[in-house]
């Protein structure tokens, strides 16, 4: 299992949107997890960290995904024809403006530590 993370920023007063989308949408509800069950998803968290006041920076949403193939994670959430897949797609456009069904998916993001306490 790996966990995989993205992290993507929101456009400026979105992070009501996220909160919202989350508590309608989020885990445990039939929709969420018929997809997260195809794409292989077996745990998720989500959190915004909010950029300093006055620095201009945006605020983010953080993804943490365990699943077994990142690639294949990330193929589902831009292709798949699930509604709960479709409802996130039209989210993402409202709330980072990224549109995962235009092209490929993002690329994988490059793992620089894997440190862990036992090794």
């Amino acid at each position: 299992m790996v966990n995989y993370c993205l992290v993507v920023p929101l456009l400026p007063g979105k992070i009501e949107l996220a909160k919202k989308f989350e508590e309608e949408n989020g885990g445990h509800n039939e929709e969420h997890d018929e997809f997260y069950k195809i794409a292989g998803v077996t745990r998720e968290q989500v959190w915004i960290q909010h950029s300093p006041p006055g620095s201009g920076a945006p605020d983010l949403e953080i993804v943490s995904l365990e699943t077994e193939d990142p690639a294949m994670t990330l193929k589902e959430f831009a292709t798949s024809t699930l509604p709960w897949a479709i409802k996130f797609r039209d989210f993402a456009k409202e709330a980072f403006g990224l549109d995962f069904s235009k092209g490929p998916p993002p690329p994988l993001n490059e793992l620089l530590v894997d440190w862990h306490k036992d090794k």
